[in-house]
């Protein structure tokens, strides 16, 4: 990669297949430097899923470690998968590269003899989106379970309908009403 050269994930996927077919360690560490700085100006790219051939979720990019590339989703916003994954970088791709099946599908075939598990493997969500801790109860509900504060409203305009109705009831008996 050369200085003031912009890379692309397209681009550190080619070489990252030319390092593996030529066992180039030199090879194999430029990928990672480009890995690095793209993880440093927050690239935006895809994350793909190869076994259902579709663009999965759009992500930036936040660093490398360990072959692996750390990546944070941005959309779409899920509650059951962590914000933040250590994915392959053969499941990343160029905005441009993920426009269709057909896309994805070549991607796959470049790669297929690299690629150990079709879809990326998501650490589960803990369902809090980084909300600081005192609001993270609120935003937590069980399934099947209303959230407490809908049952408080529940329960407090059961109250503010029956005492209307008793306040009616006592002016009905008094003749007032």
């Amino acid at each position: 990669m050369n200085k003031g050269a912009e890379t692309t994930v397209k681009a550190l996927r080619a070489q990252l297949v030319s390092a593996r077919e030529e066992r180039d360690l030199g090879k194999l560490r430029v990928v990672e430097d480009g890995l690095r700085q793209l993880g440093q100006v927050g690239y935006r790219c895809c994350l793909v899923d190869f076994d259902r051939c579709r663009l999965r979720y759009y992500v930036r990019l936040l660093g490398y470690d360990q072959a692996r590339v750390k990546a944070q989703i941005e959309f779409p916003i899920v509650m059951d998968v962590d914000p933040v994954q250590w994915v392959p970088l053969s499941h990343l791709a160029d905005y441009d590269e993920a426009k269709n099946t057909s896309s994805i599908h070549r991607i796959y075939e470049g790669m297929a003899r690299y690629i150990q598990q079709k879809s990326p493997q998501l650490q589960v969500g803990s369902g809090r989106l980084g909300l600081p801790a005192s609001r993270r109860e609120r935003v937590a509900v069980p399934d099947g379970q209303c959230p407490r504060r809908w049952g408080r409203l529940v329960f407090g305009g059961a109250v503010a309908v029956l005492a209307i109705a008793g306040l009616v009831s006592l002016r009905l008996a008094n003749g007032t009403f």
